[in-house]
């Protein structure tokens, strides 16, 4: 892992973000991206000098903007750690998704309006985006005054064999953090199975794709978001991970609403990767 990206609207929540990827990056000498959008009434890129002193308020906020970034970066340097900015001017049709492969990115890091939701307020017009779209995980934190721990880890999947590589990459990373993973697979009403059929799918799963020797742990709940919270929360977990299917089905088990709604309503953080991105 060489690269986090950030993107920030200079809130708590996404310092809470910052901090946190500045302790990701600390442990495995990671570089830093730290990105912050500006709508713009036009295509700002193409506007003179001249042009832009059409637009007062909009310089007044890219002046800010510029010097909220200078403020963080110059923090996190003097840690010793890489770090640059990106300051990047929309007009509302660009997605900050595209960035990640331009910029090599192994990760987002993004903040989390607690209590008030996900869906009402996101980090940037692109955030939600990236949630569902993201190639690389997707790690969703929230801001809480207990110190950050990222010890136990649960790990919900389908065993279904399109989620393999999300799968491993998942493994990979929460195990290059620290972490240590327990598998949760959620029984619920509309796929129910019996705890037997579930072990022997489970195991065959992991036998052809697991690099690490995992147990399987079984939760019954009326739903998988019901499911992954009371477990983790009966667990004492210090984070949530979730492979994620692109489409909205309602025969798929994971969906990204699925994601969404767990870091809307789970008190931990959320680290999240969309299993259609690795099959391409």
């Amino acid at each position: 892992m060489k690269k986090l990206l950030v993107p920030t609207d200079f809130s708590t929540y996404a310092d809470a973000a910052l901090d946190f990827a500045v302790h990701l990056a600390q442990k495995v000498d990671a570089e830093i991206l730290i990105m912050h959008v500006i709508l713009t009434p036009v295509n700002w890129a193409k506007l003179t000098r001249e042009q832009e002193k059409l637009y007062p308020d909009t310089l007044e906020v890219i002046k800010k903007a510029k010097i909220e970034l200078s403020t963080r970066k110059s923090k996190i340097s003097a840690l010793g750690l890489t770090v640059s900015e990106l300051l990047h001017f929309s007009d509302g049709k660009e997605r900050v998704i595209q960035f990640l492969s331009l910029e090599k990115i192994d990760m987002v890091v993004m903040g989390s309006h607690g209590k008030y939701g996900f869906k009402s307020h996101v980090l940037g017009s692109n955030t939600y985006t990236v949630l569902r779209k993201s190639e690389v995980p997707v790690f969703i934190v929230k801001p809480g005054e207990e110190a950050f721990s990222f010890k136990k880890v649960v790990l919900a999947t389908d065993f279904k064999e399109s989620s393999a590589k999300a799968f491993q990459v998942l493994g990979d990373t929460i195990r290059l953090l620290g972490g240590e993973i327990e598998l949760l697979y959620v029984n619920t009403p509309a796929n129910f199975m019996e705890d037997q059929k579930i072990r022997e799918m489970g195991a065959q799963f992991l036998e052809k794709f697991a690099f690490y020797t995992h147990g399987i742990h079984i939760y019954g709940a009326y739903n998988v978001e019901r499911g992954i919270i009371q477990y983790a929360k009966a667990e004492n977990a210090d984070a949530v991970a979730l492979i994620t299917h692109g489409k909205t089905d309602l025969q798929q088990l994971f969906s990204p609403s699925v994601t969404e709604n767990l870091v809307t309503y789970l008190d931990k953080p959320v680290i999240s990767l969309n299993v259609t991105t690795k099959d391409k």
